[in-house]
């Protein structure tokens, strides 16, 4: 008899539960990866056209601080209302006169962004439940409750019913930001290269294989619920079978969650016969820094740094680069002064990131520090729903009433076009 430890059955038992409209499978499992070699910026790139996009989202969940991402270097303000945690304006890189990159982003500066600050919503909710639900649906004050995900909706806009996967996110458990309505879009476990399921005795895995497909074969006499779990694990089958002939892994990512997600994400970016266009990364690390924000942070942002570098020179050698569009965002930001405990509080608006086929600059209007609304927090300058129409309006082309509430314009002159 063959003995399954805990990880295999972990990953097994996870993974028939993934459904056609966003769902997922296996368990994450760090892995080991080479060292980076030496980083080169990539040179500047201008948008594919229309039908060759795809986009990559980074959900930086927990409440990026926005002011030590992009920092406000010469407001006397930002120093005066962060005696713990303020970041020393001759080490910031700067972006212009006013912000500045975290010290830590030394490849992001010298490569370019395009740095949208003061992004939120007019009436904030500190719940990050509730914001992060309001991100993902593209709901900006949560009263409608859509059933669909922001991206879901972009993938039904752009994708292929028949498509193994028009959207996948990388990560362990549905998504509500990849809901949809006409196409297939699932979660797949980065650290398992998207295969299902993982055994490390391949007999075992053929035999599994084998019953799982022979599970997944509808019968009429179903009934719905059995039905839709029959057609979820097809459709993880058919992915794995997509993701067995990806193109190979590419060397120098970091040892990381992200660094391991954004792996992945190259190779799934670079197939062209799947008709895949959304990759969907929720960040693993926690950003919600409540204490010891300094040091914290500072992780946080090498790795990002470092695991961003890696995806963009992968994207390089796999001639994609004016293919993908790089965005990055939080459902918060944090309260502008600190905490007394070396720490930052929930907060409002926040900073969001365009990489890629993106002009480098600032675009919007940095919050202003001696305005604050009653709690201490920034006041949004950007609506969520404009940055979100910057995705879905300059870079894919689909109306942003399409796919938001209200009529929202996109951030003039941020697509490299």
């Amino acid at each position: 008899m063959i003995a399954l430890n805990r990880r295999t059955a972990l990953r097994v038992g996870l993974g028939v539960g993934l459904a056609g409209a966003a769902g997922g499978f296996a368990a994450h499992e760090l892995l080991g990866r080479d060292s980076a070699p030496a980083w080169t910026p990539p040179p500047p790139v201008r948008a594919a056209a229309l039908d060759q996009r795809r986009l990559l989202v980074i959900e930086m969940a927990g409440g990026s601080d926005g002011l030590s991402m992009t920092v406000p270097y010469n407001d006397s303000r930002y120093h005066d209302l962060r005696r713990a945690t303020a970041i020393a304006a001759d080490r910031v890189h700067p972006l212009d006169a006013a912000l500045g990159l975290h010290p830590e982003l030394t490849k992001l500066a010298a490569s370019g962004v395009a740095v949208v600050p003061g992004v939120g919503i007019a009436k904030p909710d500190l719940s990050h439940f509730e914001m992060l639900h309001r991100w993902q649906t593209g709901d900006p004050e949560g009263t409608v409750r859509p059933g669909t995900g922001f991206l879901g909706r972009l993938c039904d806009h752009l994708g292929d019913p028949s498509a193994p996967a028009v959207g996948v996110a990388l990560g362990i458990g549905a998504t509500q930001a990849l809901a949809c309505e006409r196409v297939t879009t699932l979660s797949v476990d980065a650290g398992n290269d998207g295969l299902f399921p993982v055994f490390e005795d391949e007999n075992v895995r053929a035999a599994w294989l084998a019953a799982q497909r022979a599970m997944a074969h509808p019968d009429r006499a179903d009934a719905p619920l059995f039905a839709a779990a029959r057609a979820g694990s097809a459709a993880a089958l058919r992915f794995s079978d997509v993701a067995a002939t990806l193109s190979p892994a590419a060397d120098g990512y970091p040892d990381s969650d992200l660094g391991i997600q954004l792996r992945l994400a190259a190779r799934l970016l670079a197939d062209d016969n799947h008709g895949l266009r959304i990759v969907h990364v929720p960040m693993g690390a926690d950003f919600d820094t409540h204490t010891e924000h300094p040091m914290r942070y500072a992780e946080l942002m090498s790795d990002l740094d470092a695991s961003l570098a890696a995806l963009r020179a992968d994207l390089a050698a796999r001639g994609i680069a004016d293919r993908v569009l790089i965005a990055a965002y939080s459902e918060f930001g944090r309260r502008v002064p600190d905490n007394g405990s070396d720490g930052l509080d929930h907060g409002a608006a926040g900073t969001a990131l365009l990489l890629g086929p993106a002009n480098a600059g600032v675009f919007g209007e940095q919050p202003a520090l001696r305005t604050l609304d009653a709690d201490d927090n920034l006041r949004a300058t950007v609506n969520m729903t404009e940055f979100y129409a910057t995705i879905a309006e300059s870079w894919f082309g689909v109306p942003a009433g399409d796919v938001l509430p209200g009529a929202p314009r996109p951030l003039p002159g941020v697509v490299a076009a």
